[in-house]
């Protein structure tokens, strides 16, 4: 097929613990005995290869492209971060409006102190995902059960910023 897409994506944990040495302003960091070795996996999600938008990633800036660059073209995107700014209002804020399956979600908070928080039940639905200042999410859609326009992020407190990929 050639015009197929892929993401390929990976989790990697060290399960360690920290150790109070006799000197009290000591500390070590060892591996925990179980499971004794790493976690994490591997995949991939095949996805649409025409996406619902050119925002389907947060980082690729609406003026990236040749053809929509104006005379002064080497100043677009020069302070494009590709991070969104969402707050605790509106409650409901979502990523699309696109209704098609989603097949890939990636959302990092790349804030310094709120968490970000996720529904995937649609509006007014509950947030159960937190993310972290400068943690991430990424899950794989079924292709059948979860849409794209049903995933919706606000700040857990003030404002936040997330980079995000969410794929059809």
């Amino acid at each position: 097929m050639p015009n197929a897409r892929k993401i390929i994506f990976s989790t990697y944990v060290i399960p360690t613990y920290s150790i109070q040495m006799e000197e009290t302003s000591v500390t070590k960091t060892e591996f925990q005995t179980s499971p004794a070795g790493t976690l994490g996996g591997k995949g991939s999600a095949s996805i649409t290869a025409t996406q619902w938008g050119d925002g389907w990633v947060s980082f690729s800036h609406q003026g990236a492209y040749w053809e929509d660059q104006s005379d002064d073209w080497e100043l677009q995107g020069e302070t494009w971060t590709g991070e969104l700014s969402i707050t605790t209002t509106p409650t409901n804020q979502n990523l699309t409006d696109d209704t098609s399956a989603l097949k890939f979600l990636y959302i990092k908070n790349t804030g310094l102190s709120a968490s970000a928080v996720v529904s995937l039940t649609g509006v007014g639905g509950d947030y159960f995902i937190f993310i972290p200042s400068q943690g991430s999410v990424h899950l794989r859609g079924d292709g059948t059960n979860l849409n794209c326009h049903e995933v919706f992020v606000k700040s857990s407190t003030g404002t936040t910023t997330i980079e995000f990929i969410i794929a059809k």
